[in-house]
């Protein structure tokens, strides 16, 4: 009875190991070939059938696996192990199997050829069949398909070849950029450069990476900052610092940087491109000296030009105070009168220019009463105005409106405006000047009748050197300068200016808006709104020093006229001898004169004890503040430019003699 049982299990064992083996055999996911032992097809399973497209009956018997492979493959295999063993072996069914008819295990890739011509790749298990006594009688080749393995790997070949591809591509870039670029972890540690840094700092790639980006530049701190803003800010553009090579050469550069992050969004560093702006520097600092030099120029020039305008204009001062002229010689006299004063704007336009170049234009703000303002400038533009025959209509508010201004120059602005209108309208033509409210601002319109402003030159009325009349060929002179400073000045009170006009011919506006101050000024008294009404001064004793003799001896002339007892001295040395022997009250001193200038002249002057009390006025073609500043530092009361207008002198002159004047104020 055992030995029945055992001998069915062993059966069923058997049956099993069978079924196995056939499901096995017969699996349609392996390409299973048995051959004989001279390599012709016995056995081809529905795997094979399958894989390539042949049934087994087309095979069986009538050829070998060689013959469904690539033949270029089957010689090179052949060609390897002839290497590999040292013996020739034959390209065909011995190279498929001489490593398994050796006992040698042997899995290869190999590419059948299907029924239809199209190839397939494969992974091939060769294993040698034998019988009991250990004779090979066969072989069994196993493949499975290996295209989606090759596939996948034609692609990751494809894709390296392309991030390679890419990488020559981007070390290319890097490499032709004109700029020195780096890279750094986010503590400053330098992680890549090009060859620009390389230079740049007279080290090599090897010796850069990992050292601290900061220890090659001269001011270590401040390369670290800029780490540090590119770190808090993710970029950072125009940032100078000048490098240090090894052999100590140093190099201005201009250092942008942003950081970098991986697809992850974590910070991975900063990207830096430092550009060589040496000669950038070297440039502008050959501008700023040449800028320098004419501004320097334009100063003294105009300077120059004020020294011969003074005796001129005091000598028309003179006639006109002597009357008893004929219509005739008076109508001369105007028109000098009126050259004069044009020249000394022009003189003026020519300085603002410069200070419009250089940044120098100061503003000296306080709160202002803008009609105040208006009267000034209206006084100002008055002669334009009556030799035009213009009719001027002025409108006010009648509440009060106090902006924070520097009122000279917000002045000198109203009367650019208004001389404009008078300039480019027709004789006889209107203009209106309006001040209103426009909720926190002040509006000042100043509009005319004149020849208009084109659509085309309407955009760059502003501008430097751009006229309204030029195409009627320069007819009104100027520089073409004043409503660029208008601009300059306007916006420098936080205002704003702008121009409007209907075209040629249609007259135009200008307008400007202003803030108003937070705290108005309360409404002015009567006697302070009412025009101004300059008197001739009681007289004094006067010491005029110039080395300019007509300057000196006119405008001597000019107070002896208005009632006062004058000397005229023309050097320093004089001028310290007169002060001791005829002892003036007032002293109109100029700067400008050889071996002892003005400065020097007040300097001993108030070292000594007689002189402790005169009022030195300075006298000089310069007005800037920075010139008025030096003045009080020298020991002048008050600041005159010449050439002196006759009201502002009298005015100053009144003041002075009354007692009035403020020792600490520089007009």
């Amino acid at each position: 009875m055992e030995d029945v049982t055992a001998r069915k299990r062993a059966e069923e064992v058997l049956l099993e190991a069978g079924a196995l083996q056939s499901a096995i055999f017969n699996s349609a996911n392996f390409s299973s070939i048995a051959t004989d032992a001279k390599g012709v097809i016995q056995i081809f399973n529905v795997g094979a059938e399958s894989m390539l497209g042949y049934t087994a009956a087309e095979v069986m018997n009538k050829v070998t696996p060689a013959d469904i492979s690539d033949p270029q493959e089957v010689i090179t295999r052949a060609k390897a192990l002839s290497a590999e063993f040292s013996t020739p072996i034959t390209p065909g069914f011995e190279a498929l199997v001489f490593k398994a008819a050796r006992g040698i295990e042997d899995i290869y890739e190999l590419t059948y050829i299907r029924k239809d011509g199209t190839r397939v790749p494969a992974v091939v298990s060769v294993t040698a069949l034998r019988n009991p006594q250990g004779g090979i009688i066969g072989y069994l080749l196993i493949g499975t398909d290996n295209t989606a393995r090759k596939q996948v790997e034609a692609e990751r070949m494809l894709l390296d070849q392309r991030v390679r591809d890419q990488q020559f591509y981007t070390r290319s870039l890097i490499e032709s950029n004109i700029d020195a670029l780096m890279t750094t972890d986010p503590r400053g540690i330098i992680t890549d450069v090009n060859k620009q840094m390389e230079a740049l700092t007279g080290c090599t790639r090897d010796e850069l990476i990992g050292a601290p980006l900061k220890d090659y530049f001269t001011d270590p701190e401040r390369a670290e900052a800029g780490i540090k803003r590119v770190l808090s800010e993710g970029k950072l553009t125009d940032y100078e610092l000048t490098a240090r090579a090894r052999d100590g050469n140093e190099t201005v550069v201009s250092y942008n940087a942003t950081t970098f992050h991986d697809r992850d969004r974590q910070l991975r560093g900063v990207f830096a491109a430092a550009r060589d702006v040496t000669e950038r520097k070297l440039a502008e600092e050959v501008l700023k000296d040449v800028d320098h030099r004419k501004n320097e120029f334009i100063a003294t020039l105009a300077h120059e030009l004020r020294n011969p305008l003074a005796p001129i204009r005091n000598s028309l001062c003179i006639l006109r105070m002597a009357g008893n002229e004929e219509p005739a010689t008076r109508r001369v006299h105007e028109m000098m009168e009126r050259q004069v004063n044009h020249l000394v704007r022009l003189v003026d336009d020519l300085l603002e220019m410069s200070r419009i170049t250089s940044g120098k234009i100061d503003l000296r703000t306080e709160p202002v009463e803008i009609a105040l303002v208006i009267r000034s400038a209206l006084e100002t533009s008055k002669p334009l105005i009556d030799a035009g025959r213009h009719q001027i209509a002025t409108t006010l508010p009648i509440e009060p409106l106090t902006v924070e201004a520097d009122p000279v120059r917000l002045s000198q602005v109203i009367a650019n405006l208004l001389n404009n209108a008078a300039k480019y309208t027709e004789p006889g033509g209107q203009i209106w000047l309006t001040v209103t409210r426009d909720g926190g601002e002040a509006v000042v319109s100043v509009r005319d009748t004149g020849i208009g402003i084109s659509p085309a030159l309407l955009p760059q009325i502003f501008q430097m050197f751009i006229q309204a009349d030029r195409d009627h060929k320069r007819s009104q002179g100027g520089l073409g300068i004043g409503l660029a400073l208008a601009k300059h000045l306007i916006e420098l009170h936080g205002g704003r200016i702008e121009a409007n006009s209907a075209g040629e011919g249609l007259g135009s506006e200008f307008m400007i808006r202003l803030p108003l101050a937070q705290e108005q000024l309360p409404v002015p008294d009567a006697a302070v709104s009412a025009p101004l009404n300059v008197r001739r001064p009681p007289s004094g004793r006067i010491l005029v020093v110039d080395d300019n003799r007509d300057a000196a001896s006119s405008l001597g002339q000019l107070l002896t006229m208005l009632g006062n007892d004058v000397l005229t001295v023309y050097d320093g040395e004089s001028a310290l001898e007169a002060m001791n022997s005829f002892k003036p009250a007032i002293v109109l001193l100029d700067l400008g004169m050889p071996e002892m200038s003005g400065y020097e002249v007040a300097k001993r002057a108030r070292k000594l004890l007689h002189c402790q009390d005169i009022v030195i006025i300075a006298l000089t073609g310069w007005g800037q503040e920075e010139d008025r500043q030096r003045t009080r530092k020298a020991g002048f009361n008050h600041h005159l430019v010449k050439p002196i207008d006759l009201d502002a002198l009298t005015v100053l002159l009144a003041e002075v003699q009354r007692g009035m004047a403020d020792h600490s104020l520089v007009t």
